[in-house]
């Protein structure tokens, strides 16, 4: 009976102690790695926020930070939505969609390819015409169990 009270008590204290080294240390390691790039943060840094936007930091301040996304278009976001800062600016240009980072891309112009109305009009007439069969048949068939 004592020896499987210490086999039991050895199997314990082995689980605490992989899952501390397999996720709780990871963790803070993580959290305190991310704790000194925002305190390493300051003012023309190009970064990466959490939702995947890029930007160029124009101000800091205790929890908030405002990033210019494009040329004249500033941004306020808290301070811990910060996921990267990019120091290299070609690193930077190759991760950022053109003229995302410093605003070197032309204003307000979108990259939207637009579909050719007649490709929208044909797939519209299609999806009618399958709507009035559809109805047609409905009617039929209600026809003939009513009768």
């Amino acid at each position: 009976m004592q020896s499987s009270s210490y086999m039991l008590i050895i199997y314990v204290l082995a689980f605490i102690a992989i899952f501390y080294f397999m996720a709780i240390r990871p963790q803070q390691k993580q959290r305190r790695a991310h704790a000194a790039l925002l305190a390493s943060l300051k003012k023309g840094d190009s970064v990466v926020t959490a939702a995947g936007i890029y930007g160029k930091v124009k101000r800091v301040e205790d929890n908030l930070v405002v990033i210019e996304v494009a040329k004249g278009v500033n941004m306020k976001v808290a301070r811990r939505a910060i996921a990267e800062i990019i120091r290299d600016s070609a690193q930077a240009r190759a991760a950022a969609p053109e003229g995302a980072v410093g605003g070197r891309g032309k204003r307000g112009q979108a990259e939207i390819e637009d579909a050719a109305p007649e490709e929208i009009e044909e797939g519209g007439d299609e999806i009618e015409a399958e709507a009035t069969e559809a109805a047609a048949e409905a009617d039929d068939e209600s026809v003939k169990s009513g009768s």
